[in-house]
């Protein structure tokens, strides 16, 4: 069943239609397709909300980058995957979307593209407050196996953006500065990670985009350098993907 949005747009485009081939053309199913698949995880955790001490207001920073990112890499999926204290388990979920779907000829297929990336952002929010309101925790690394359940097959590129402070926290790993202040500390925490086979399957192919990263430290740069070392060894050395800050705010 069609979004509403899509139906009323549909509707508005076939009534101004012209029934022109030429029109049809340049409007409709006779230009390129995007293919690239994309996936958002939305930390449901309480550091994650607007009147957090150190939080990093998610939904904010979700409706700013969503709607960026899925311009700016041409998606043509998007898959769903919350941040809770369990979020492989988690029964918060939303279908993965199609953002350039088959259409008739004379739709504008720009704006078709643009009304599924708001029914994108109403779906994130969405499993944004189921988040919240089932488990709410953060266990990045569960979602980021998760959501690789929909990567594509092949050397096709992923693109998972991860609005999320990245503060580790579930019911056998908990983050904190201290341990991943030496190399030595990281490794260890990590080596751990790994035999507990904590580690996200992902294929290398994928590249992680934080929004809210390491927000906790803005004003401890010594506790930050230790954080984000740590992430990039799991992320870039142990995983073996690419991490990039454009949409970092």
């Amino acid at each position: 069943m069609r979004h509403p949005l899509v139906a009323a747009l549909l509707a508005a485009a076939a009534l101004a239609a012209t029934g022109c081939d030429q029109l049809g053309q340049a409007l409709g199913t006779d230009v390129d397709r995007y293919t690239t698949a994309c996936a958002v995880l939305v930390d449901g955790s309480g550091s994650g909300q607007e009147d957090a001490a150190h939080g990093f207001a998610a939904e904010e920073k979700l409706n700013v980058a969503l709607p960026e990112f899925l311009r700016d890499l041409e998606c043509r999926t998007l898959a769903f995957a919350p941040i809770t204290r369990a979020s492989a388990g988690s029964t918060c979920q939303q279908e993965t979307l199609d953002l350039d779907p088959d259409a008739r000829s004379t739709d504008d297929r720009d704006q078709l593209r643009e009304v599924w990336r708001s029914v994108a952002l109403d779906q994130a929010r969405e499993l944004l407050s189921c988040a919240r309101n089932r488990q709410p925790g953060s266990d990045v690394l569960g979602a980021l196996d998760r959501v690789g359940q929909a990567a594509p097959d092949g050397a096709e590129a992923f693109h998972i953006l991860v609005v999320s402070d990245f503060m580790q926290a579930d019911g056998s790993f908990q983050l904190h500065a201290d341990q991943v202040q030496t190399p030595e500390s990281r490794a260890g925490a990590l080596d751990t990670l790994e035999a507990q086979g904590r580690l996200p399957r992902l294929p290398e192919t994928t590249t992680v985009y934080p929004a809210g990263y390491g927000m906790r430290f803005s004003d401890d740069p010594a506790a930050y350098e230790g954080f984000d070392a740590f992430w990039s060894e799991l992320l870039e050395e142990r995983v073996k993907i690419d991490v990039s800050f454009d949409y970092r705010q």
